[in-house]
């Protein structure tokens, strides 16, 4: 885990604090109330599982080491790539060459030419 903190970061970052319930942004839009409490239309996408807030949080992970990178194998888009995620979960399914052990999937993993590369360069945490 990295000592970097992000400004993001709900627990400790300077900007994302202030949208919890304790930060200013958070205690006014409580006091607001209806669509801007934490439980309104507008209010729960600012929580830590909310659309903003989440994505918020998430980058702020990432920033701090907490979470792979996005090319990571693990991360948001690298995972995509593995048999289990979306664009290598229809390479399996359509098989020969495109499986992951296949000429074409092959290259495509954490071992092959073009998977293992993004890894070493973009990958890791």
């Amino acid at each position: 885990m990295s000592d970097n903190n992000s400004s993001l970061d709900a627990g400790k970052g300077s900007v994302g604090k202030q949208f919890t319930s304790e930060g200013s942004i958070g205690k006014t839009a409580e006091s607001v109330g209806g669509p801007f409490s934490s439980e309104g239309a507008v209010g729960k996408n600012f929580n830590s599982d909310g659309a903003v807030g989440g994505t918020a949080q998430s980058a702020a992970d990432t920033m701090q080491g907490q979470k792979p990178g996005m090319f990571d194998k693990e991360g948001m888009v690298g995972k995509q790539f593995t048999s289990e995620g979306s664009i290598g979960g229809m390479a399996q399914k359509m098989g020969g060459p495109f499986d992951k052990e296949g000429a074409v999937g092959k290259q495509f993993t954490e071992q092959g030419g073009i998977g293992g590369t993004v890894q070493d360069k973009l990958g890791g945490k």
